[in-house]
């Protein structure tokens, strides 16, 4: 393991979420589990333990299309905080303005919370969303999995916006080189029309704690587009476990997250592309 790296100005974890307190903040009724609260005093201690200084906040799908709290804390944060939102068919345009003067800067598709499965019904929405967007300057990040990515391709590289896929494009980094989608989603990637993000490692690979099988995945990435690739941590690493019931309490993951950090000097081993990865590429999607 190499030693710790300086961490570049403009660090930004581009994946973490808050959790306000249950009887100001609801959840939705249909949600797949509750995570314990966390809000904003903790993700800033996160954020200075590990010389982060910038920070990007995504709703997450127990709170449904009601973004306040991510909003809240991203205003709070001040310049050094954006936020990726959820919308439906009821968010007009005076509430999409309102957002993005709040820091929102993307929207999110979590198709696998969802259990989309279909890739016809998942490209249409994602046209839709596009279209519903593209005048305010932001753009879509997407979690589901490879073989949606794969099959969404040709109308990814369509869009009038950026495209961000979360957590390692959900390709599994054991026997990764197998996979019948990666190809696919590396010429996207090339293409610069989409971003991957090297998030929530712990997603694609049990191998914990060093994650080695991850290592080639990364490089891959990297190296196909050093300039579409962001960090970020998927901090406070919220967790479903078979058995829990939705509505009780479920433990966050046991992480390291300064552990988990310093892989990037194994991963990425050259500093001018790890400062894209950590600094420049989040400045550029973002807008710091």
């Amino acid at each position: 393991m190499m030693s710790d790296f300086e961490m570049p100005i403009g660090a930004c974890d581009c994946h973490v979420h808050v959790i306000g307190p249950y009887a100001q903040y609801p959840m939705v009724n249909d949600r797949v589990y509750t995570p314990p609260e966390c809000g904003a005093g903790k993700l800033k201690t996160y954020l200075q333990q590990h010389q982060l200084s910038r920070v990007v906040l995504i709703q997450p799908s127990f709170y449904g299309s009601d973004n306040t709290y991510q909003l809240l804390v991203t205003q709070e944060m001040g310049g050094c905080a954006r936020a990726v939102v959820v919308i439906d068919q009821n968010t007009g345009d005076e509430e999409l303005d309102r957002m993005v003067s709040m820091g929102a800067q993307g929207v999110r598709m979590n198709l696998s919370t969802a259990g989309m499965n279909d890739p016809e019904i998942a490209g249409q929405q994602l046209v839709q969303l596009a279209d519903r967007i593209k005048d305010f300057g932001l753009h879509i990040q997407i979690y589901s999995t490879p073989k949606i990515f794969a099959s969404i391709a040709k109308i990814i590289y369509s869009l009038p916006v950026p495209v961000v896929f979360d957590h390692f494009a959900s390709v599994k980094a054991a026997g990764f080189q197998a996979s019948p989608e990666l190809p696919i989603i590396l010429d996207l990637l090339k293409s610069g029309q989409l971003y991957i993000k090297l998030s929530g490692v712990y997603r694609i690979s049990g191998a914990e704690p060093d994650y080695a099988e991850v290592k080639e995945l990364a490089q891959r990435y990297v190296d196909t587009n050093p300039d579409r690739i962001l960090w970020a941590s998927d901090w406070p690493h919220t967790n479903t476990i078979p058995g829990i019931p939705a509505t009780q309490i479920t433990p966050y993951r046991v992480v390291d997250d300064h552990k988990i950090l310093q892989l990037l000097a194994e991963w990425i081993p050259n500093p001018h592309d790890r400062n894209k990865v950590l600094a420049s590429n989040a400045e550029r999607l973002y807008r710091f």
